[in-house]
């Protein structure tokens, strides 16, 4: 049986994570048409860049802290090969878009595939951690935070 979470620390850092979101956002607007809009866009960019790599991250940890278990209980149903393929490869997965879309997408659209590679994200994350019981704080937290970050992101794009 999963164990609630001690501390509310999840909840704090993850909402304290739309801070920059939604403040760049906010100052993206107020300086509008400027040079500052431009470069509060660009932070902005930087962030989400690093929030989806982290995004990924989590399946890492999943799969290091599941296989380190003396009596390993998959929750979704997989045998743990398959679990950990799974996880090592989508954990890596929200990075590489990342880069891609930061890398080479036209300055001005990145914003916009930023917002839709975090609801790819967020998508394929209700679906590979909804049937495991222990993640339904984590999946409920992640709406919230998934359409901030989505919100700040399409709000700054607008405009840049």
């Amino acid at each position: 049986m999963a164990q609630a979470l001690k501390t509310h620390w999840m909840n704090i850092l993850g909402y304290a994570g739309l801070i920059p979101f939604l403040g760049l956002a906010v100052l993206t607007g107020i300086y509008s048409g400027t040079d500052t809009a431009g470069q509060f866009a660009n932070y902005n960019l930087i962030y989400a860049l690093c929030i989806v790599s982290f995004l990924g991250a989590v399946h890492w940890g999943l799969a290091i802290s599941l296989s380190a278990q003396g009596e390993v209980n998959y929750l979704a149903g997989l045998d743990q090969a398959e679990f950990e393929t799974r996880s090592f490869i989508w954990g890596v997965t929200p990075s590489l878009l990342a880069w891609l879309a930061g890398a080479f997408s036209p300055s001005n659209f990145t914003l916009w595939i930023l917002a839709l590679i975090l609801a790819v994200v967020w998508l394929v994350d209700q679906r590979l951690l909804k049937p495991m019981k222990a993640f339904n704080a984590y999946l409920r937290l992640r709406n919230h935070l998934t359409f901030g970050a989505i919100l700040g992101l399409l709000v700054t794009a607008c405009f840049a």
